[in-house]
């Protein structure tokens, strides 16, 4: 994408985010860039007047008007600048809600293999986050602003001209060294930024290891078992340290040299005002107004000039995070939906699936062909990264795969994974803990659905969850979670329960997989499980996976993963005969239960 593009796109997306009121004072604006020149020019004026008032003692009405209207242009100027500072801080916050807005929305459109880091998204993302994001948001909304100073300056160049061409030339060249210098520091900004990214979310990553700043308490009472927060108090300081130092080099060099272009800007006002006093001295005729235009307006060329400029390089030295920002609109998008009606049918169909994970060439599943019937309840087990969980992924359309078709519910879920989708319920090994009510937690899976209580409870009875509830002073209605009011968070055995009655509540569901369900179950929960297996899938088609090989038991085949392939497929039966992988997976658990 061009560099002129891409300011046009910023450019159209200001005009968009900003509303009928802040186009209207953006307009007003470009009249209110005027008014210092204006007001410039009536301080003339009265200066003028008040001269031959005192020269002359004539009448005073010219003076008096010209007084009036001065203070009339400075209220009016007091005025809009107020009314822009409002409204700049509304844009600036409809801007921010639309540049968290879009990263969003991408993240949940964008085809899941960039989730699982394709073409460095999850870097780059970050760096959106965390710069490109804020950049942007800075860009939209001083792209008007730059314009209006352009206004001013070409208006405040015109007067001062008349005066003398040079004051405007000796303005305008001593404001360039510090655009220069906004320029190249922005561009020495962003590749650092760029290039500190990892290094930053590495001392992040420590801090909120030994509890700073997160909510999470994932792993400290480990560290406060092993007495690891010196050692890992350490580790945070060094590479912080080492962070922090870099940043603060360049903005110290930074400093110097604004400073510089900030005294070179100050001294060079002083010859501007003594230019001014020679041309009255040499012209007398302009009147001493001449010399009160150019010490208003100089200074007001001068800040203009400046502002201009050092806005017109930031802005196009933002152009690259404008263009990383920019990135998420040309990722590939999620297919939508483009079925009428729901899948009638649980049939699963695999047919020579091959699929490698982004950024690798490892073959995570090689050649996989199988047929799953309507109602069938098949077991799915292997060892870890034997591709067991890639297999279920792929027949939730998260990936598509490199070779081969997929079809769920009769479709192709390459080209329509929101369909195939409506035919599965699922329990994930990551499950999510949404931070609500145990009814919406439940209930989130079908929005459509519309179950009362007495409903919602009859089904957590069928596969005994209704404990989890009945626990609750609020029962349904009790908010759990982190940042509930009474801090009420579940175990990770009853969020468990949770997410399993949350897919068994899909009721339109024709397919039901449960991947690691029992993960976080103790033996006797995991046991009233496979007791509610038939009650939990009904007339589904199941898939379960699970390293816990007692769900056989509750199956009607087994598909036995290794190296990325099916190496054994059929009953408990046939494969304990076979004498095979699943045989001796069995037996090394049994013998732990013998």
């Amino acid at each position: 994408m061009g560099k002129l593009r891409i300011l046009l796109k910023a450019f159209g997306v200001s005009m968009k985010i900003k509303g009928p009121y802040s186009m209207m004072i953006s307009l007003v604006g470009f009249g209110a860039a005027l008014l210092p020149v204006i007001l410039a020019n009536r301080l003339r004026t009265l200066t003028d007047s008040l001269q031959m008032l005192m020269g002359t003692k004539g009448d005073a009405g010219p003076a008096l008007f010209a007084f009036i209207t001065v203070v009339g242009l400075y209220i009016a100027q007091v005025l809009i600048t107020n009314i822009q500072q409002y409204t700049n801080g509304m844009d600036e916050i409809k801007i921010q809600r639309f540049i968290k807005g879009t990263i969003i929305r991408h993240k949940c459109e964008v085809r899941y293999s960039y989730i699982e880091n394709h073409d460095d998204f999850q870097k780059r993302l970050a760096f959106i986050e965390e710069y490109a994001g804020y950049q942007m948001a800075k860009c939209i909304g001083n792209m008007v602003t730059i314009l209006q100073l352009a206004a001013a300056f070409a208006a405040a160049s015109f007067s001062l001209w008349k005066i003398n061409p040079l004051i405007v030339l000796i303005l305008f060249v001593t404001s360039i060294p510090a655009a220069l210098l906004a320029y190249f520091q922005q561009e020495e900004t962003f590749r650092y930024r760029a290039k500190w990214m990892e290094e930053g979310a590495l001392a992040i990553h420590y801090f909120h290891m030994i509890g700073g700043g997160d909510h999470s308490l994932n792993g400290l009472q480990e560290i406060r078992h092993f007495a690891l927060f010196d050692y890992l108090k350490a580790r945070w300081r060094a590479i912080a340290d080492e962070y922090i130092g870099k940043k603060n080099s360049i903005m110290a060099k930074h400093v110097k040299f604004n400073t510089a272009a900030d005294f070179l800007r100050s001294a060079v006002y002083l010859a501007v005002l003594l230019l001014a006093a020679y041309e009255i001295y040499r012209n007398p005729a302009i009147g001493l107004g001449a010399f009160t235009l150019v010490f208003a307006l100089s200074g007001q060329l001068q800040s203009v000039t400046g502002d201009f400029l050092v806005g017109t390089m930031v802005l196009a030295q933002n152009i690259p995070y404008m263009k990383e920002f920019f990135y998420l609109d040309e990722l590939e998008r999620e297919h939508k939906s483009t079925s009428e009606g729901k899948p009638s049918t649980g049939t699963i169909h695999f047919d020579n699936v091959t699929f490698t994970y982004p950024n690798t060439d490892k073959e995570v599943l090689k050649n996989i062909t199988v047929q799953i019937q309507d109602g069938e309840k098949i077991a799915v087990v292997g060892e870890n990264g034997s591709g067991k969980s890639t297999f279920i992924s792929l027949m939730c359309g998260m990936f598509d795969p490199r070779a081969g078709e997929i079809h769920v519910g009769g479709i192709n879920i390459a080209e329509d994974p929101a369909a195939a989708r409506e035919a599965v319920s699922v329990v994930f090994q990551d499950f999510a803990h949404y931070e609500a009510s145990l009814r919406d937690n439940i209930t989130v899976s079908d929005k459509h659905r519309k179950a009362d209580e007495a409903e919602i409870m009859e089904l957590l009875r069928s596969i005994n969850v209704h404990d989890v509830v009945e626990e609750q002073k609020e029962g349904l209605n009790e908010l759990v979670g982190s940042f509930s009011h009474k801090a009420n968070n579940l175990s990770g055995g009853q969020w468990q329960k949770i997410s399993i009655a949350r897919a068994a509540y899909r009721q339109s569901a024709k397919i039901m997989i449960l991947d690691e369900p029992t993960s976080a179950l103790d033996p006797v929960a995991e046991a009233q499980l496979y007791r509610n297996f038939a009650s939990l899938t009904g007339d589904k088609t199941t898939i379960l996976i699970s390293h816990r090989l007692g769900i056989t038991a509750v199956v009607d085949r087994i598909l036995v993963f290794d190296n990325g392939k099916i190496v054994e497929d059929g009953s408990h039966k046939q494969l304990m005969a076979q004498n095979g992988l699943y045989a001796d997976m069995y037996r090394a658990q049994a013998q732990w239960y013998a």
